[in-house]
């Protein structure tokens, strides 16, 4: 080899040793609403802390020490607002974005997550589903899976998420967000369509208490609409509830909602507000979730006149063909 090659070829080589030994930095730019406010770096998948720091003058950074990229949240006082993959150079966040930008792993998924919001706009599980699914198994080997994959198993019925698990990395695997969405699916699938609804205590608009089976009417079609008033989708849907009920509380339609995460106080503000003719449920907090096993809402569940349920998760025209079938056989 001549002195030439090699001189190239000892640049080249010290090019990409410094490219790849670039430290992970991410840089923040806030408003000043969040000024001195604490935000910290946590592992998605174990929910371990990884950086933290203070906002000071609307500007935060973080340098990691060198380590193999690794997907995480960015919370802001113990709320997740935007995710990071903590990878070699130097990303970029501000508080108008829920994704960083500027390095490879960065960009892919701020991609492949604005490709999924528009198909959850759609209001189409399966085509979110099938997005999730491939998405997944195409970043199975990056941190990318991590989000994807607990995306998958949020959703998916038991028997589907054993498999899953069964096949992904140990990092996935073994993680406590894993476990936790596992113990869902097993929520699922004892609350599946066929089975009875379990009952759970919340509150009457006086604060009085009361119970979840006492508003579902047996010989009816019940509409369980797990919502609350911070939540934008909820609220975004209601007129569509309300056009629903228009329709069909003449035929027997019951409506029924259950205010989740709430205080009663903003629920009922909410509540009028909005206009939210049926029966509400308040002050529930997590005791849905920790029966029916969903993870996020607007989460709709249809009870027949058995008292069993016919449907979960379906949207709202996909609840109302269901009504028409039920009616043209009647």
């Amino acid at each position: 080899m001549n002195i030439l090659k090699a001189s190239l070829l000892s640049c080249a080589t010290a090019l990409l040793w410094a490219s790849c030994s670039e430290q992970p930095k991410l840089n923040i730019a806030l408003s000043d609403k969040f000024e001195g406010r604490q935000v910290e770096l946590i592992n998605f998948l174990d929910s371990t802390s990884i950086a933290s720091g203070k906002v000071e003058n609307g500007k935060l950074e973080f340098i990691t020490p060198d380590t193999k990229p690794v997907f995480t949240a960015v919370t802001i006082d113990g709320r997740t607002r935007a995710f990071y993959i903590v990878e070699p150079g130097t990303a970029s966040l501000n508080d108008s974005t829920s994704t960083a930008a500027g390095t490879a792993l960065n960009d892919k998924f701020a991609n492949l997550l604005n490709t999924l919001d528009s198909i959850g706009d759609a209001e189409d599980m399966d085509a979110y589903l099938s997005f999730v699914e491939k998405s997944y198994n195409d970043n199975k080997n990056n941190p990318i899976g991590s989000y994807f994959g607990i995306e998958w198993i949020k959703y998916a019925d038991l028997n589907a998420v054993d498999s899953i698990l069964a096949a992904a990395p140990k990092e996935l695997k073994e993680s406590p967000k894993a476990k936790y969405y596992r113990k869902f699916a097993a929520l699922r699938a004892a609350t599946a369509p066929g089975q009875p609804i379990v009952d759970f205590e919340g509150e009457k608009a006086d604060g009085t208490p009361t119970n979840f089976t006492s508003f579902v009417k047996p010989g009816a079609y019940t509409l369980v609409d797990f919502w609350a008033s911070w939540c934008p989708y909820c609220i975004k849907e209601l007129p569509e509830i309300t056009a629903l009920y228009d329709r069909w509380k003449d035929n027997g339609l019951e409506i029924v909602g259950v205010a989740v995460r709430d205080t009663p106080d903003d629920s009922k503000a909410a509540v009028k507000k909005h206009n939210i003719t049926w029966p509400v449920i308040y002050n529930t907090q997590r005791k849905p979730y920790d029966i029916y096993g969903f993870s996020g809402i607007p989460h709709h569940i249809l009870v027949g006149p058995d008292g069993k349920i016919v449907s979960r998760d379906e949207s709202i025209s996909q609840i109302e063909a269901r009504l028409k079938e039920a009616a043209a056989k009647q």
